[in-house]
């Protein structure tokens, strides 16, 4: 089982490995084969999310993540919410800012489950 540091620590380099550095051979280093998520209630599972995220590298020039705003951890359930930003630059010139609120839930050292959503602060 993480605590609240060791949560934060794997989180943020989650985001940095799989998200920013879109280095999408590490996805199974941080997430489950189970994995499942549900953004703005659409339900994908870890090939879905692998699909999404070689489509973002076709398309995203640069992302960069703001500080999490909020970070709670329910140490015993080992679930982690989040809010921040993730600022957008497209290879085709357009940009945005993106809030995003993500509930994960961890086990045996892996992302489970991510329930998440989004709202555009700047259109992409």
């Amino acid at each position: 089982m993480l605590h609240k540091e060791q949560a934060y620590t794997f989180l943020k380099q989650v985001y940095q490995d799989v998200i920013l550095n879109l280095k999408l051979y590490k996805t199974s280093d941080y997430f489950s084969d189970q994995y499942m998520q549900v953004t703005d209630g659409t339900e994908v599972n870890i090939q879905g999310f692998h699909t999404h995220m070689e489509t973002l590298k076709s398309i995203v020039d640069t992302l960069a993540l703001s500080p999490f705003y909020d970070f709670l951890f329910d140490e015993e359930k080992q679930t982690a919410t989040l809010r921040y930003e993730i600022h957008v630059k497209k290879k085709n010139g357009n940009s945005g800012v993106v809030e995003i609120i993500a509930i994960f839930e961890l086990k045996d050292g892996k992302i489970l489950r991510c329930n998440e959503l989004n709202r555009s602060l700047e259109p992409v």
